[in-house]
């Protein structure tokens, strides 16, 4: 068997022309699945943080039947101050929780000079809430701080609605639980922009304590929690499920890709569309190394008639030849590998300057990750298609007559 192989090695490398031509093509056809490949993943993972560390975390924790009634009746699914502290305790308890953090929604108007604008409201956490807003740029002035609880930031779209900058004096007025009207007065202190224009249009954020001042109520209406890694986010919802279970908590986890519609419809839209360039990059890496491989096994045809005709049987012939193709295939292969994860590393320190996605209000700079499932598909791709292109050639050869063969020369 060690001789075969040998013999085998041999061979491949006997027309270097041939082999270095044969390397190459599979070497390009594998670089191509690597870059290619990891030019999506790395889109896909800036969408996916995008929306987890822009708006909406890796996990929100809701009182039980949230989502289906807190419109018809939004007093019962709240969740009182001292419950919520004690659950943000227990929820820090747990592995691979990072950060967790109270927040409250709540709609309003902005009432600034002559001009009287709608807003979304979000109390969050001065302290806490940098970490959740990594993705979110602060374009003028300054972000949230406990020091000035009466310090507000807005998205950039909403502060053009009011003409307003860092600095200006803004009342903001709102309805209470119970009916009646409320206002408070608050300094914008910066403009952010979040990356979704729906968002940058709507959105106002503000330290609790002016928020619970402003609706008169405490209450916390979610608690969002922020991973060490996304991949951990299945762990974790079940993690909290065995803890609502076991503290016999009335409470609800949504993980991030049941929240993020936006991140979902655009991933949804691009995945087709990029998923037929993966296939039309495979299909041409596939012809390039069945052309390749199989024009070398044609001009070896004398030399395949003239070991016939010296005794070697047919199946050791088709063995010989699938073991050549086979190693000139991990050969391609395994300098596919090198050559693409060269090209990424070299492609991500120069970045590759993306547009804004649909809806969104920010270009990125992207790169090529390094995805060890890529490497592992794109590698046994490479192989397989350059088996399979042998397969034809070799079964074609061997069915020629010897004397035919040897005439063609």
């Amino acid at each position: 068997m060690k001789l075969f192989l040998l013999l085998a090695l041999r061979n491949v490398f006997r027309n270097r022309v041939r082999t270095s031509v044969a390397l190459l093509a599979i070497a390009a056809g594998c670089a191509a699945l690597i870059v290619n490949g990891g030019v999506i993943y790395n889109i896909f993972r800036e969408l996916r943080e995008d929306a987890v560390r822009g708006r909406h975390g890796h996990i929100q924790v809701y009182r039980r039947g949230y989502h289906e009634n807190h419109f018809r009746e939004p007093g019962r699914h709240l969740i009182p101050r001292e419950e919520a502290s004690r659950v943000v305790s227990l929820l820090r308890s747990l592995p691979h929780v990072a950060h967790v953090t109270k927040r409250r929604e709540f709609v309003g108007m902005i009432s600034r000079a002559d001009r009287y604008v709608a807003f979304v409201g979000i109390g969050v956490e001065p302290e806490e809430d940098p970490e959740f807003s990594r993705h979110v740029t602060l374009r003028a002035g300054s972000g949230l701080s406990s020091a000035d609880p009466h310090g507000v930031i807005t998205g950039l779209g909403l502060s053009q609605k009011f003409d307003g900058t860092p600095g200006s004096l803004l009342t903001l007025l709102t309805t209470t639980d119970t009916g009646g009207l409320n206002a408070v007065d608050v300094t914008l202190r910066g403009v952010f922009e979040g990356g979704l224009k729906e968002y940058d249009d709507w959105t106002l954020k503000a330290p609790l304590a002016v928020v619970e001042d402003l609706i008169r109520d405490d209450r916390a209406e979610q608690i969002v929690l922020l991973l060490d890694e996304t991949e951990n986010v299945p762990v974790v919802m079940s993690a909290l499920d065995e803890l609502f279970r076991r503290e016999s908590l009335d409470l609800e986890a949504k993980p991030w890709t049941e929240l993020a519609l936006f991140h979902n419809q655009v991933v949804s839209l691009f995945r087709r569309e990029l998923d037929v360039i993966k296939v039309i990059i495979g299909t041409i890496v596939i012809l390039g190394i069945g052309n390749t491989v199989g024009m070398s096994i044609v001009e070896r045809r004398v030399e395949l008639a003239t070991m016939r005709a010296l005794g070697v049987l047919p199946g050791a012939v088709r063995r010989l030849l699938l073991t050549e193709a086979l190693l000139t295939g991990i050969l391609g292969g395994a300098l596919g590998v090198i050559l693409g994860v060269a090209i990424a590393l070299v492609v991500t320190a120069i970045g590759i300057p993306f547009p804004s996605p649909p809806g969104a209000t920010r270009p990125f700079l992207g790169g090529v990750d390094i995805v060890p499932s890529i490497l592992v598909f794109s590698f046994a791709l490479s192989v397989g298609a350059s088996l399979a292109a042998a397969v034809f050639p070799v079964w074609k050869a061997l069915r020629r007559p010897i004397a035919e063969a040897l005439r063609g020369a």
